[in-house]
Order: C-alpha cells, then sequence, then structure tokens
C-alpha cells in the first residue's frame, strides 16, 4: 500500500446541507427546559465537541453555560447531530468544533385580544358643494379574537 500523498488537501467531515441547515437542525428540535421557563432564563450556551472521520460526535461538553436545564438541552442536540464521513485515506482526522445555542423565553400572545376601529361618518357633498352640516355620528367597532 502506497503512502497519502502531502498535496492532497483533506476532506473534513461537514454537516450536510451546511450551517443554514445546522441553525435549521437546531430551531426544530430545541426543546426549552421546564425549569429554565419557570425561572425566565435567557442566553447563550456555548458547548464544544469533536467529529471522528466517520461524522460521528464525541467528547461533547459545555464551555459556557445557563444551567436550570440548558445545558443539558445542548449537550443532547450536539449528540444528535450527524455529519458526512472524510474521505482521507491512511489519515485519521478528528475535526474540533464549537456551537452556540441562544436560549430565548417565546413570546406569550394575549388568549382575548381586543382591536378597537374608530369610524366618524362624513356628510356626502353634492355637485354643487352645498355648505357642509356638521355630523356628530362616531362609531366605535369592537372585535374579540379568541385563541
Amino acid at each position: 500500500m502506497s503512502k497519502p500523498r502531502k498535496d492532497q488537501p483533506l476532506k473534513m467531515p461537514r454537516y450536510r446541507g451546511g450551517s443554514e441547515a445546522l441553525s435549521q437542525f437546531i430551531v426544530d428540535n430545541l426543546q426549552y427546559p421546564k425549569e429554565a421557563l419557570d425561572h425566565k432564563v435567557e442566553g447563550t450556551v456555548e458547548a464544544a465537541y469533536d467529529v471522528d472521520g466517520r461524522g460521528r460526535v464525541m467528547n461533547a461538553r459545555i464551555l459556557s453555560g445557563l444551567g436550570h436545564g440548558c445545558d443539558e438541552e445542548v449537550i443532547r442536540l450536539v449528540n444528535l447531530l450527524v455529519f458526512e464521513t472524510a474521505v482521507n485515506p491512511g489519515r485519521n482526522v478528528t475535526m474540533h468544533k464549537t456551537l452556540k445555542v441562544n436560549f430565548k423565553l417565546p413570546v406569550k400572545e394575549p388568549v382575548g385580544k381586543q382591536i378597537q376601529y374608530h369610524y366618524v361618518a362624513k356628510p356626502k357633498q353634492a355637485a354643487e358643494k352645498p355648505k357642509p352640516k356638521k355630523s356628530n355620528r362616531r362609531y366605535v367597532i369592537t372585535v374579540t379574537t379568541k385563541k
């Protein structure tokens, strides 16, 4: 068996679909921990992990965390990641990666929302433009939505 050529570039393992697909995967699979919701915790968790030549994630760890279950959720997400395999005959490839996951509290919408529209009736104007009469008619329309 011949030695690999040194001038050949390494093909490192990468996430299928690129960084946009990785971001979408995080959005789709992130579950805000109940304890973090109860304590209204927001912020960023940074995790580091290694990817071997076969695309498997190993050695996931938290570099900076928030606690309240957010760190464990990021570790769970990182362990779900699957990368493309590296094609480097005769070489062992391990890639070191970091990932930042933002936790932001969801916005709650009110259950019943009232919207008011104000309508002021204007008098009709004839073709000869007589002196307009003052109109004191005002209408308030209230719409209540249910969720």
